[in-house]
């Protein structure tokens, strides 16, 4: 038992007995106040004492997490941790019935399929969260939605456990292990472009990346006590997280085969000069397991190569640089937006870890850790591995090719939170030195609570991003469930999207698919696009003749509100009520459906 549990000063446990009490209280009144409708803003719409109480318990985290004490500093992290998890499980403590109106709606059409046995994993790309689900579904008995649910947020407890216990592992110092548990209640891999907290297998194999870190760690380390028969227990360990990690997504696994083949080629590297010389486990084999993985595993799988050949191709068509981005900053600031401020909210913080993270790379590569050798060669062996995941980074952007980049930066941004933190420790001793160990903490801890300030709005997507919230409702659900048995022969269109993702969800993605009950939307339409100013029920009902029209009250408030009728108008909406040969069959609060007979 450590030394110091009674001398601790007082306020710290009067601050962590606070801060369960406000955490605990938070997670209640939130538990009890279900959402009963669709809610624009996860923020807004959430108990404003909800984020009281997790607001004082993160403050009590960073306060007492940077104290010397070591009994209170880890119950203070792990008060953090489990205040960042509650907001990260907002969905599933408000009973949302799913989270994640795009993908996440056609993994939860996959997750039903492979639960049915319609779908065989083996002829999936990426099993590794929907075999999750199932398992969850089958053992507990809840609805797969709600097992889906749950299953991310086990990926974000992995992430918010392992990100410190690596930095434990390659430090073996107490302050790096409290800022990266600190730094991994920012959730810097997030930044709801393309990395997500739903349903979302590359969102969650990047969140799965601190445990392999964790493993390669122990491995590398000698950390094992004792030894199997062949290998070490961590040896096997890793070998299972680096199969399940191309199960969970096999782009994530390429680039964590790229993080394995930068360490062995810097040990390699390290011999043959007679520098960096670190007391380390040579990584040949973990390398050489998650490779073999990785090619028996890919190539069966036709998508697999897609994004590999598109890039290539694209780079060699010519560059479209950024134009994704282009896009999007375009659409902002027609709403009225700002796009420096909307980066700054995005991806701020982000850039403070990565010139962190560069800074202790550089120090490792000029071997300037004779202190800490072992902090040395991890800074080594992850700033030689960010080399290659950058240049990857950048051609994706060059060619705007499905907004990989922003994947990719999601990856990396694993790593700068790791070598971030290890770096802001460092810092901090020195500051400690120069001033006082007290104005050190005070420093780094004000900084800390900013970066929470600035990180924890973009958690979820948001009007504050510019974006709607993908909650999905029953009474969605039960909309389009309605349509899809009642429809016919008639086709189903959307407003801006189809439907396609709710059909999937509804029927499962191999009976959706094999039906086939969508056909384009308003805003998707060659032959006549109504949006804009064509968006009136005349135009609807003069060009779009026998099919349901058919949108949910996310998609009229995503226009209306967030969009400020910039596509679809307040207008436009009220106009499909009053025109001749548009007649409303179905209105539940969470869907409205048209049937389209046309005037013409």
């Amino acid at each position: 038992m450590d030394s110091d549990t009674n001398s601790s000063p007082r306020w710290e446990k009067v601050g962590l007995l606070v801060g369960f009490a406000s955490l605990a209280a938070a997670v209640v009144i939130a538990h009890r106040a279900p959402a009963t409708g669709y809610e624009l803003s996860i923020y807004a719409d959430t108990p404003v004492q909800f984020w009281v109480g997790t607001g004082v318990a993160l403050l009590v985290s960073v306060a007492v997490g940077l104290s010397d004490g070591r009994v209170t500093n880890r119950l203070a992290l792990g008060l953090g941790g489990a205040s960042m998890l509650a907001i990260a499980s907002i969905p599933v403590i408000r009973s949302y019935y799913f989270f994640g109106a795009g993908d996440s709606l056609t993994h939860l059409g996959w997750v039903k399929d492979v639960a049915s046995g319609e779908l065989s994993v083996a002829s999936m790309l990426y099993p590794g969260t929907h075999t999750i689900a199932v398992f969850l579904a089958d053992v507990t008995g809840m609805a797969p939605n709600r097992a889906l649910l749950l299953t991310v947020v086990a990926f974000t407890a992995a992430f918010l456990a392992f990100l410190p216990l690596a930095a434990w592992t390659i430090t073996r110092d107490r302050r790096a292990t409290a800022l990266a548990a600190l730094a991994g209640l920012l959730l810097l891999p997030l930044n709801n472009v393309s990395v997500f907290n739903m349903a979302h297998p590359t969102s969650q194999a990047i969140l799965f990346l601190p445990l392999i870190l964790y493993l390669a760690a122990r491995y590398l380390t000698r950390a094992d006590r004792e030894r199997l028969l062949v290998g070490s227990p961590t040896g096997a360990l890793l070998a299972v997280a680096s199969v399940a990690v191309v199960l969970v997504h096999p782009q994530q696994a390429a680039n964590v085969l790229v993080v394995f083949v930068a360490i062995l080629g810097v040990q390699l590297l390290a011999r043959r000069v007679d520098r960096w010389d670190a007391d380390h486990r040579t990584f040949l084999v973990p390398t050489v397991v998650i490779a073999a993985a990785f090619l028996l595993w890919t190539p069966r799988h036709e998508r697999a190569s897609g994004a590999s050949s598109a890039l290539v191709s694209m780079l060699l068509e010519g560059p479209e640089v950024g134009s994704s981005v282009t896009q999007r900053a375009g659409s902002v600031v027609a709403v009225g937006g700002s796009v420096e401020l909307l980066f700054a909210k995005l991806f701020l913080v982000s850039i403070v870890f990565c010139a962190l993270a560069g800074l202790l790379a550089l120090a490792g590569v000029l071997d300037r850790f004779e202190d800490a050798p072992d902090a040395s060669a991890f800074a080594r062996y992850l700033g030689v591995a960010m080399v290659p995941l950058v240049v990857l980074l950048g051609a994706f952007f060059v060619v705007s090719y499905e907004q990989l980049h922003f994947r990719q930066l999601g990856f990396i941004m694993v790593l700068a939170a790791l070598l971030g933190a290890v770096a802001l420790a460092r810092g901090m001793d020195r500051l400690s030195t120069r001033t006082s160990p007290r104005t050190a903490r005070s420093v780094v801890g004000v900084a800390v609570v900013v970066m929470l300030a600035v990180s924890v709005p973009t958690v979820y997507q948001s009007p504050y991003v510019y974006q709607s919230s993908s909650h999905v409702t029953n009474a969605q659900v039960d909309g389009y469930e309605t349509v899809l048995d009642n429809q016919g022969s008639a086709p189903m269109i959307g407003v801006r999207g189809s439907g396609e993702r709710m059909a999937d969800a509804i029927l499962g993605y191999e009976e959706s698919r094999g039906r086939d009950p969508t056909a384009g939307s308003l805003y998707a339409s060659e032959s006549y696009p109504a949006f804009g100013e064509n968006f009136t029920g005349e135009y609807v009902a003069r060009n779009y003749g026998e099919s349901y029209l058919t949108y949910t009250d996310r998609l009229r408030r995503q226009e209306v509100e967030v969009y400020d009728g910039l596509r679809f108008d307040r207008r436009g909406f009220r106009s499909l009520d009053a025109t001749p040969g548009l007649n409303r069959v179905q209105a539940n609060g969470g869907t409205q459906t048209y049937l389209i007979n046309g005037t013409s």
